[in-house]
This record gives C-alpha cells, sequence and structure tokens, in this order.
C-alpha cells in the first residue's frame, strides 16, 4: 500500500475520476485545441475568464513560503489568482491548472464556495495528497488537461517509451515535454494504465535528491526545474497607475502616495 497513491481521486473514486478527466477533455476542445499547454496555461486561463466576461488579475509574486504555492479569491467582481514564483516553474503551472478548476467550478456550476473563502493551495497538496475531496478532484483536473489522454499516448509513440520497463529518465523526457512535477507524471502513467500500481509506488519513493541530479546529468525537465525571473506581475496595479498619471486623473499627492507604495512593493520582492 502507498499513501500517496492511495489518496488520490483514481483510487478514492475512479467514477469521479473519470467526469472530472471528462470535464478536462471538455474543457480543452473548446480553449486549448491539441496544444501541449505547458506554460501556456496562465494565458489559458485568462482567455477563459474573458469568455466568461469575469475580469481576472494575476498576481505573481516571489513569496518566501515554500509551502505556499497559490491562492484564488474574489473581490469586487474580479478574481485574482495568487502564484509563488520561487516555486520550480513545473509547479507554478500545475499549481495554475489546479486553481482554474476552483475558478471552473465557480463559473460553470456557480459554486460559490470560491466566494465565500476562496482557495489556498499549498505544496502538501501537490506533494503529498490531500483528504478534502475538491483537492482531490482539482489534482486530477489539473493533471488530465496539462497531460491528456491522446497527448500522452502521442508522445510515448513519437518517443518510443516502452512503459513495461519505464526508467526515471523517460519519465523526465515526458516532463520535459508536458511541463508538470515528477509525482503529477507518474499518476497520470498510472491513471491511464500505462504503468502498475506496484510500478507506480516504486517511482513515487525515488527520492528528490536522485531526480535533482538525474535531471542534472541529462538535462530533461530542467527548464521546468527551477523558478525563472521575470514572471512576476502586480495584476492591474502599474496598467491603473500608469493610466491616472497619464491622463492625471489623480491629485499629484494621491500619484506620489500610490507610486512610492509600488516602489516599496517591488522592492520587497525584487521586482525589477
Amino acid at each position: 500500500m502507498n499513501s500517496f497513491l492511495d489518496g488520490i481521486l483514481y483510487c478514492v473514486d475512479s467514477e469521479r475520476f473519470c467526469q472530472i478527466r471528462s470535464a478536462a477533455n471538455s474543457f480543452a476542445v473548446n480553449y486549448v485545441g491539441n496544444n501541449i499547454i505547458q506554460d501556456d496555461i496562465f494565458s489559458l486561463i485568462e482567455n477563459y475568464a474573458r469568455t466568461k466576461e469575469m475580469p481576472l488579475e494575476w498576481i505573481r509574486l516571489p513569496i518566501d513560503d515554500q509551502e505556499l504555492c497559490a491562492c484564488t479569491f474574489i473581490r469586487g467582481g474580479r478574481i485574482f489568482i495568487m502564484i509563488n514564483t520561487r516555486l520550480p516553474y513545473a509547479k507554478q503551472i500545475f499549481a495554475a491548472a489546479h486553481e482554474l478548476y476552483h475558478i471552473w467550478c465557480y463559473l460553470e456550476d456557480n459554486d460559490t464556495e470560491l466566494v465565500r473563502t476562496g482557495s489556498i493551495l499549498d505544496a502538501y497538496t501537490i506533494d503529498t495528497g490531500t483528504a478534502k475531496a475538491e483537492e482531490m478532484e482539482a489534482n486530477a483536473f489539473a493533471g488530465t488537461l496539462l497531460v491528456s489522454s491522446d497527448g500522452l499516448n502521442q508522445q510515448i509513440r513519437i518517443y518510443q517509451i516502452n512503459c513495461s520497463d519505464l526508467q526515471v529518465d523517460e519519465i523526465l523526457t515526458l516532463m520535459d515535454i508536458f511541463a508538470i512535477p515528477y509525482k503529477a507524471m507518474v499518476l497520470r502513467l498510472f491513471e491511464e494504465n500505462k504503468i502498475s500500481y506496484e510500478k507506480a509506488a516504486d517511482l513515487v519513493e525515488i527520492s528528490e535528491e536522485y531526480l535533482q541530479k538525474r535531471i542534472s546529468v541529462t538535462g530533461k525537465a530542467k527548464r521546468w526545474s527551477f523558478a525563472p525571473v521575470g514572471t512576476e506581475r502586480l495584476g492591474s496595479i502599474i496598467e491603473n497607475l500608469s493610466e491616472n498619471t497619464e491622463n492625471e486623473r489623480l491629485p499629484d499627492s494621491r500619484l506620489n502616495s500610490d507610486n512610492l507604495k509600488l516602489e516599496k512593493i517591488m522592492e520587497r520582492y525584487g521586482i525589477k
């Protein structure tokens, strides 16, 4: 038995997993097409909200707390998504896709939970698992959206990957293609019956030190394994402040005060 595998939606409730996978596939038909998403997830989410006529703002900041991956909340009729840019890029991408599920539930099913309490995603939920049903569903949605069944089958065929004797380096190859964390990639292989429960259990126990060594040696998935610089965003603050200044919409004293606050925020988080 493996507590991580036993706690995923595919094992806990296979019927619900199939429903979530179907929902992710339907979403992809309308908003993704045949593309592999990777870091397009950010513009994809923004476009989805736009088609629903729901304003959305990204707050992407290098938060010191490595346990905080992302959070989503609604204020003043706007969706705000915060992503911790100190995380490896693959985890940022997965976190964004996870938060998309909560937004999708709100916009498609009128689920008011996002309005009432918001959503906070911690590293534990991605790395170790969760007992919360909606968080399980969000993880399953993120995984099946970022790595679709057809997309996985296609790449396995193109790269001639032998799933009956799957090695860590071949998983890194798939990680490089789909830009998702290691355990998430193992889960997608397991969920699509490419590997057995026993094989998946062995693979998820591989140490982080060994993974990083193989990434360094092979170069596979390296671009997704570190936190890139220059991806920070502060929603519409800079844009609004610029417009207010250019159009003289506010007194000079207010503009100076707002600029000073912005400078302090950017200094605090090392944004240039």
